[in-house]
């Protein structure tokens, strides 16, 4: 029962992607952005670690020009904990997440719109299997959002469940590791703020990338992401190409400890 399960989990974000193509009659809109996250954690004892992630994203004019740091897009504080509960199961929660996020520009106007006010609380199921040449992994996702839509200090609430499947393959050259990386998430929404929108589906990223440790416990990570993701309208589609970048300081406390 696991493996067909398994296999309808593997397939099921790729099935997805159909749902996210636009067709002649809806509109397209094309941007590039620049996704920059600063990560600090340490454990709290052998099963238990903190994160906090730092996150910036800039985005280019409404001409879809070569500037990704035109515009502000996105600034995020997010507190992640995080628990092993078995070998090959993690469990994480977000107690509190801090995001403004501005439109994608399409028009000049946009650039001088507010962003959006969030508070997000998460939690989060990542199963790992290790086969011979690869290990993969399944995330499940389950956000609760409270967005002030209108800068009018309302947050109005709604949920967002998001599906990852992730494949990662560790590369050994020399001393150092680099590992490989490749994931597709699916995002669908529902609840008050978005119940009578006709996008229940949200986003659909594709990420492929690498990571590799720089010095002892600083670790970056480089990639592109490719998002399709649906606006209000149920019509009007955003195509995103993302360039990423993650540094990570690891052990930040504990590191120092004799």
């Amino acid at each position: 029962m696991w493996k067909f399960g398994k296999h309808i989990f593997i397939a099921f974000p790729f099935l997805l992607l159909m749902v996210s193509k636009s067709d002649a009659q809806n509109k397209v809109y094309h941007h590039n952005v620049a996704w920059g996250r600063l990560v600090f954690t340490d454990t709290l004892n052998a099963r238990t670690r903190w994160e906090l992630y730092l996150q910036q994203r800039t985005q280019d004019d409404q001409n879809g020009g070569a500037n990704l740091f035109n515009e502000r897009q996105f600034t995020s504080y997010w507190l992640w904990m995080h628990y092993q509960a078995t070998k090959n199961i993690k469990l994480s929660a977000s107690p509190i997440g801090y995001f403004d996020s501005k439109v994608l520009i399409v028009k000049p106007s946009d650039a001088d719109q507010q962003g959006i006010r969030e508070f997000r609380f998460s939690i989060r199921a990542e199963q790992e299997t290790k086969y011979r040449f690869l290990n993969v992994y399944n995330r499940y996702n389950l956000e609760y959002r409270l967005r002030d839509m209108k800068n009018e200090n309302v947050f109005k609430p709604n949920w967002r469940f998001r599906y990852m499947l992730r494949f990662e393959k560790p590369i050994k050259i020399g001393s150092k590791t680099v590992t490989l990386i490749a994931n597709d998430e699916l995002m669908i929404q529902f609840g008050g703020t978005v119940k009578n929108n006709p996008n229940v589906f949200d986003q659909n990223r594709i990420y492929a990338g690498f990571a590799f440790e720089l010095v002892r416990n600083v670790k970056l990570n480089l990639g592109y992401l490719y998002t399709v993701q649906q606006r209000p309208s149920g019509f009007e589609f955003d195509r995103i190409n993302t360039f990423w970048g993650i540094l990570t300081f690891d052990n930040l406390f504990s590191q120092w400890k004799r």
